[in-house]
């Protein structure tokens, strides 16, 4: 993999990892509905939103084979589950009051992430990046042990997207069709209960103004572009550093909590979530050397290609 394909990976990640630090605000603002109307529009919505760019792209028709095969639907079940699973579990976390230790959960993600590439992908890491997972491994065990209880909402917002990027990262499907064939599976179970809610008075419907239909339906172009671009990264970069991009989101998410929304962050808290800035400057600082170094074929850093 060269070097030009290597910057668009880090341009792709690091955007997705951007809107997604940013997105607890936009779930703030839909908060009216339950948590599990929100998850249930956002699929449904995010799936309008794919076929939208399928039709318009001309891929439609591909798409539609695709999920004739009986043999594709085996590549899309089990990411459908999981990133189904973080998403409900995220808005609950954010419209609960919970958004900091929904921040804690995708600091913990990339050792989770970067632990699956080295067990199952085979990736290495040199030793700045080695120095950085260490720093960061700290940070999030002095969190975790002061929390005062085991933050089981951290923990499966962290397994579940670890195990999605994964899959993302073995699937054979472009990250278009991946994410119109998830929501697809998700929507055909989801729907239903939208309609009943709507048809049964306790929807949108009657008890919102009509143009909050507007604004879940945004929930769609959020959800979708970040992830089109979460899958594309994880095509051109290694399991490891798609991790410590991951970083960008929950930097944003704790800065968001603490002043935007006036939770609670005491000293140590601040020491561990220190400890982990200062691993992702080790990490950032190896990219910035392999970069600089202007090679085609990156040493210490396999990549598929």
């Amino acid at each position: 993999m060269d070097q030009k394909e290597y910057i668009k990976g880090l341009i792709n990640g690091g955007g997705a990892f951007a809107i997604w630090g940013l997105l607890p605000l936009y779930w703030k603002t839909v908060s009216a509905i339950s948590p599990y109307q929100v998850f249930s529009q956002r699929v449904v919505w995010s799936f309008v939103f794919v076929t939208v760019l399928m039709v318009y792209r001309g891929e439609w028709s591909l798409f539609i084979k695709l999920v004739s095969d009986r043999r594709n639907w085996g590549s899309a079940i089990l990411p459908s589950m999981l990133i189904s699973v973080n998403w409900l579990l995220f808005i609950w976390a954010v419209n609960s009051g919970f958004v900091i230790e929904a921040s804690l959960g995708y600091y913990i993600n990339p050792l989770v992430l970067t632990l699956l590439g080295l067990v199952f992908l085979k990736e290495s890491l040199n030793k700045l990046q080695k120095t950085g997972i260490a720093f960061a491994f700290i940070g999030v065990v002095i969190k975790s042990f002061y929390y005062g209880k085991i933050p089981y909402v951290s923990f499966a917002l962290a397994i579940s997207f670890a195990l999605y990027g994964f899959m993302k990262k073995k699937s054979p499907l472009k990250s278009l069709y991946g994410l119109g064939f998830e929501t697809l599976i998700a929507g055909l179970f989801l729907l239903p209960y939208l309609l009943f809610n709507e048809f049964t008075g306790i929807g949108i419907t009657g008890n919102l103004p009509w143009h909050f239909w507007l604004k879940i339906s945004l929930s769609g172009i959020f959800t979708a572009i970040p992830l089109i671009m979460f899958a594309e990264g994880t095509k051109r970069l290694p399991l490891s550093i798609m991790g410590f991009l991951q970083y960008i989101a929950p930097t944003g998410m704790l800065l968001l909590g603490v002043l935007v929304f006036g939770e609670p962050f005491d000293m140590v808290s601040a020491i561990s979530f220190g400890l982990i800035w200062i691993g992702l400057g080790f990490f950032s600082y190896s990219q910035y050397q392999l970069l600089s170094k202007g090679k085609k074929k990156r040493p210490d850093i396999p990549i598929q290609s």
